[in-house]
């Protein structure tokens, strides 16, 4: 989505995790990921775990939204707790291992009460999470992303394109960035303290998305989508009107990120199709292309009509249409 300043940011942490060439007592990386909803945050780790082990959703998710209650932690560790399952190598049965290059996401740390970056922090410097039980989890080979929109007010007010390819010069660029970058170290300092700040691997700024980004947006989106469908033997082929039209909808506030635009994807596209997958009109084999026609608020399914089922009876073009809904 444009944001290659992010991604080459946490690359050289992960390198050096997977590489297995770090000292055992931080054979691990902790990454604190800052950007308004929408741009990127949660799609680099799910990359992440879509590149190294073949599933998007090999990710260990823990939100601090959940950390309420007198001991604020414990919600966060019952989370995480299942990923860390093996006996530690190095024979301590109280210390626990999570398989090698696993992934961990800790989502919405603004959400959480003072005592979480603490604890955080105190386990970034040990290597090692607190887990009921009186046992412990070891940190090493894992690479821990925490989530925040904290600085999400200073981000959307930028510059346009600072983070991208975009109009400003190239020095202008970089001081600009330096600057965003001050202004969100300072507050997660305020917000999270200076032992988490000065614990993780890097703080990585998401600046907001532009129009132009959405294409490419769109393009992974419906690439996912053909990657989910290959499994059932199905391929969808996207028309220009539809792409159009769905980026349209995907536009109409950008201080939402991609939001507006996953939204649509699913709506017009994602729901439909799997309509037509329940209810047996899309076998194993058939192809079916998404477009529009005219100014119409819906899109139109064509289904290949060699792979309809020969009880329904139905004309070339599928009556699978999600309706705009009616505003008041």
């Amino acid at each position: 989505m444009g944001q290659s300043r992010a991604i080459n940011g946490v690359i050289p942490g992960v390198t050096r995790v997977l590489s297995g060439a770090t000292p055992r007592e931080h054979s691990w990386c902790a990454f604190l990921l800052l950007g308004p909803v929408g741009t990127g945050k949660s799609s680099l780790i799910r990359g992440l775990a879509q590149t190294l082990h073949g599933d998007e959703r090999r990710v260990a998710i823990a939100d601090c939204a959940q950390c309420v209650g007198p001991d604020p932690w414990a919600p966060l560790v019952l989370q995480l707790a299942p990923l860390f399952r093996a006996p530690s190598p190095g024979g301590d049965p109280g210390l626990l291992s999570a398989p090698p290059g696993s992934i961990i996401q800790i989502q919405r740390l603004e959400r959480a009460p003072k005592e979480v970056p603490r604890m955080l922090a105190s386990a970034f410097d040990t290597g090692t999470l607190p887990l009921p039980m009186n046992q412990r989890a070891s940190l090493r080979n894992t690479m821990i992303f925490l989530t925040s929109s904290l600085c999400a007010r200073e981000i959307l007010d930028e510059p346009t394109h600072i983070g991208f390819a975009g109009s400003l010069e190239a020095e202008e660029e970089e001081a600009e960035h330096d600057r965003i970058h001050e202004i969100c170290l300072k507050r997660v300092e305020e917000q999270f303290g200076e032992e988490l700040a000065g614990r993780v691997d890097g703080l990585v700024v998401f600046h907001r998305l532009e129009e132009m980004h959405l294409a490419g947006v769109l393009e992974r989106r419906v690439a996912r989508l053909n990657q989910w469908l290959a499994g059932r033997g199905v391929r969808c082929e996207m028309r220009s009107a539809a792409e159009e039209f769905l980026l349209r909808r995907g536009k109409s506030d950008l201080r939402l990120g991609a939001r507006d635009l996953v939204r649509a994807h699913r709506r017009y596209v994602e729901f439909p199709l799997a309509d037509l997958l329940v209810s047996d009109r899309l076998h194993p084999g058939g192809v079916v292309v998404v477009d529009r026609q005219g100014d119409e608020d819906h899109l139109h399914f064509t289904v290949n009509p060699d792979q309809m089922s020969p009880q329904y009876q139905a004309p070339r073009e599928v009556p699978v249409v999600w309706e705009e809904e009616p505003t008041h």
